[in-house]
């Protein structure tokens, strides 16, 4: 972690959000043997530079949107449920009703995929979250 990083808990703070918190830090700390850029047949995410571009053009996403598409790129083949997708990109649990993932996940394909109403790049799995396919185009 760096040196003067702040955590920004309100206080007092639970100390399982404390350690999720540290987590989800931890976790941004990447390995320097490990590339920064990952690639899906046309999609390239580009970890280093924070942005993601699709047959070499940039495409917009927020902070918060690359944030998601890395994690969900980084363990692409599996199903993410919404928790943990939050945990890994902001290091807090989800509440009970919150749909936001939802709505970034719909914005980011709209970025990213060729045809945003039939996703081929992030799957929604019914009942059990997101899944970022390994092979794609």
């Amino acid at each position: 972690m760096a040196v003067g990083m702040r955590l920004n808990l309100p206080k007092p703070f639970e100390p399982r959000g404390l350690l999720a918190r540290l987590r989800a830090i931890l976790r941004r700390e990447r390995d320097p043997r490990k590339g920064d850029l990952l690639v899906f047949g046309r999609l390239e995410i580009d970890r280093g530079a924070r942005v993601a571009r699709i047959d070499g053009a940039a495409r917009t996403l927020t902070g918060y949107q690359f944030d998601l598409l890395v994690a969900l790129a980084e363990r692409s083949g599996r199903v993410m449920a919404r928790e943990a997708l939050m945990d890994f990109v902001k290091g807090e649990s989800l509440e009970a009703f919150d749909r936001s993932i939802d709505v970034h996940i719909s914005r980011i394909r709209a970025s990213i995929e060729d045809d945003p109403k039939k996703p081929r790049r992030i799957i929604t799995v019914r009942g059990a979250g997101y899944v970022f396919a390994r092979t794609q185009d």
